[in-house]
């Protein structure tokens, strides 16, 4: 079931519609289906478009020609806007900017209080969504005392309080430490395994893209590769056409298998690459 929907979306920025030239354009005639539960990656160097497509998924940003539907609701349509927010949330860079509370359980208490919710029921998502995201030990705790990973978490809390269907994460890592992209990478991969939210991960990180269900690669305004990430991350000349890198397992193996060594060419961990190696070395003897 198609969850999210691109119909020949054309969007540039401007002023207003009559000072956008077509050269200007970031998307142009882009098609696009997003099903529901799935998990989507989009990769693509600075100014291909990416953060503009996440930001059309639930209407900060309206098609100049085209449209979008979300659940069948065009974002065009402005009486729907509130209908469609609550159904995709979005996480952002910085979580600090999205902090607006100096206690971590009244900031995840902000987003239901505005949609009108009862006190009982938000104290109860509140609740629920800080132990969903592993935060819920830190509910008292002041934002600005935490790490940038718990930050993160505490943002993407303050999204799920308000039971969307769907969240879009435009670069969520990219501020972070290790440590920190690693907790926001398995609270993310939790809430699409276990409550089946629609996720749609905007990201540079190939080993980020690699943990999705499919993956997709756009250039200049246009999607150029589409599927799964074993399927995607075998075009490694096309992927560094457009500056963009692979898996460091997936270039390894395949440096191997120009050296003659019998691997798969769809590798995308080092642990499938351990175990590939350790098959070959048993073989041979």
């Amino acid at each position: 079931m198609n969850y999210i929907e691109f119909k020949d979306v054309t969007f540039g920025y401007g002023e207003d519609d009559e000072n956008i030239k077509k050269e200007e354009y970031v998307l142009e005639n882009l098609n696009l289906t997003i099903e529901k539960g799935d998990f989507v990656a989009v990769l693509g160097h600075n100014g291909c478009g990416k953060s503009t497509l996440a930001k059309l998924c639930n209407g900060i940003n309206i098609p100049k020609y085209g449209s979008v539907l979300v659940d069948g609701i065009d974002t065009k349509d402005e009486e729907k806007i509130n209908d469609i927010r609550q159904r995709v949330g979005m996480v952002f860079q910085n979580p600090d900017n999205q902090i607006v509370a100096t206690i971590v359980e009244d900031d995840v208490a902000f987003g239901p209080e505005n949609l009108g919710v009862e006190p009982t029921e938000i104290r109860k998502r509140v609740d629920e969504a800080l132990k969903n995201v592993g935060m819920y030990d830190f509910r008292l705790s002041e934002p600005h005392k935490l790490s940038g990973g718990q930050k993160q978490r505490v943002a993407i809390a303050g999204i799920i309080a308000m039971k969307p269907q769907c969240i879009v994460l435009d670069e969520p890592t990219s501020m972070l430490d290790p440590r920190g992209r690693r907790e926001v990478m398995e609270t993310v991969k939790m809430l699409n395994r276990d409550f089946g939210i629609t996720v749609v991960f905007i990201t540079h990180y190939m080993d980020e893209a690699a943990k999705a269900n499919r993956v997709i690669v756009m250039d200049e305004g246009r999607i150029i590769l589409d599927g799964k990430p074993k399927e995607v991350f075998q075009h490694i000349d096309t992927l560094k056409r457009v500056g963009l890198d692979v898996p460091e397992a997936t270039l390894l193996s395949h440096e191997l298998i120009k050296e003659g060594v019998d691997l798969p060419k769809d590798i995308l961990t080092i642990d499938e690459l351990c175990a590939e190696i350790c098959r070959t070395v048993e073989d041979l003897n």
